[in-house]
């Protein structure tokens, strides 16, 4: 009989840490896949003092969404939803800074992705001179931009469609030297990527492990270092062949 007494108690207690952690305020955000662009779209890159050739396929660049855990149920939905994750709050929203510095932050990272991008591409294209290139990208912070714009001027300014007609989504930080580097939410942004027609995905190589655990069902992975490599992948992409897997 006493045991019966302290299993009922262990159970009760159980019962009421649980009801604390359904009811109690999160300090979790959930990351889902967030919308895609297409960077070879009509308004996203502008190019002057050069021809522009048209493609017939699509570069996405891919986002993740962070919203607030809306209680328990949305966590444990979360927990076991392969396409969500939770996250803690400071990962995010680092103690001491307010929304709007976080903010602020993430749009001088875009500003500075979107500037790299630009020097990356035209050193690819031999540093056409007179040419000019400007992008507009809205409500998209951080760096990991970076790498899909690169692509995206470069087939602009190239006569070929490096899409071969083909829907290819991709992440990645670009830097000043052509490398890519590894950013956050990659399981979100396969998702997003194939929900939106993508084939292929350029992972980079940092987040290569990651992604190869996290596969989504008929979306090819990609391992990209450098923007070369990225090009490789498209150029082997268009030949009809699979390029170098994670």
């Amino acid at each position: 009989m006493e045991k019966v007494r302290l299993l009922t108690a262990g159970v009760f207690g159980t019962a009421l840490l649980a009801a604390g952690v359904w009811f109690a305020p999160m300090p979790y955000l959930v990351e889902k896949p967030g919308p895609t662009l297409d960077v070879l779209g009509a308004d996203v890159i502008a190019v002057t003092g050069a021809d522009v050739s048209a493609s017939t396929g699509k570069l996405l660049l891919t986002t993740v969404e962070v919203t607030d855990v809306g209680g328990g149920a949305d966590a444990v939905g979360a927990w076991f939803d392969d396409r969500r994750a939770l996250v803690p709050r400071e990962a995010v929203f680092p103690a001491g800074q307010s929304d709007e510095q976080v903010q602020q932050v993430n749009q001088e990272a875009f500003a500075t992705s979107e500037s790299t991008a630009i020097a990356v591409a035209l050193t690819e294209m031999g540093q056409p001179a007179g040419v000019r290139v400007s992008i507009d990208v809205r409500e998209i912070g951080g760096p990991s931009a970076g790498l899909m714009l690169v692509l995206g001027i470069v087939d602009k300014l190239t006569p070929a469609d490096l899409t071969g007609g083909r829907v290819i989504a991709g992440t990645g930080e670009i830097r000043a030297d052509g490398a890519v580097g590894p950013i956050g939410g990659i399981p979100q942004k396969l998702h997003g990527a194939k929900a939106a027609g993508a084939e292929f995905f350029l992972v980079p190589e940092g987040n290569c492990a990651e992604a190869a655990a996290n596969p989504v069902p008929g979306l090819t992975l990609a391992k990209v270092a450098t923007a070369d490599d990225a090009l490789l992948a498209l150029k082997t992409v268009t030949a009809g062949g699979v390029p170098a897997p994670c």
